[in-house]
């Protein structure tokens, strides 16, 4: 329980938002002034696209699970007396009914996702490493199982719209340089 305590933290967003715009912010004014990245200037331009399509991620899939949240209100199952899943109150905005979906799970599926994107090799890597910090929640008593499964959907489907949304905004001229 408390090596899944320490781990759950990995689903935290406010990493992954400073990995993001620091990603974004170091392709975009630091990257160019170095030598060493001078002679590959597209690959600066691909991070920097990465970082604000990582950014925007974490931003789309984020609003969807609290928009689910506050519309769902299912109980935590560690604030039930028998873990029951079947307790809601909806439209609540107190954390003890924000169980589904759950938050981490979206988090570090919109990691994996935009990991497997950056770093296609490590594909094989970053999908069960997700799977594993979402499987902290449940181990932890902060999710049940159905909440997990639903995060990390939302995580992936809402991580594809948002790279699909920036796509089109890039070759429809709104986004460049």
């Amino acid at each position: 329980w408390a090596t899944a305590r320490v781990l759950t933290d990995l689903g935290l967003s406010e990493y992954y938002f400073v990995l993001a715009l620091g990603t974004w912010a170091f392709c975009k004014w630091i990257g160019p002034k170095i030598t060493a990245f001078k002679t590959h200037p597209e690959r600066l331009d691909y991070y920097r696209r990465w970082g604000l399509n990582f950014f925007v991620a974490l931003i789309v899939s984020g609003v969807i699970t609290h928009l689910i949240k506050f519309t769902v209100g299912r109980q935590r199952p560690h604030k039930t007396p028998d873990y029951d899943p079947y307790i809601f109150t909806p439209l609540t905005t107190h954390w003890h009914w924000h169980s589904f979906s759950s938050g981490h799970s979206q988090v570090i599926f919109t990691v994996a996702t935009m990991m497997s994107v950056a770093f296609p090799k490590f594909r094989w890597f970053w999908i069960p490493f997700a799977a594993v910090i979402c499987l902290t929640r449940v181990v932890v008593h902060d999710h049940f199982i159905s909440d997990i499964i639903f995060g990390a959907c939302v995580g992936y489907v809402g991580t594809l719209l948002a790279m699909n949304w920036m796509r089109a905004k890039t070759e429809n001229g709104l986004y460049k340089k």
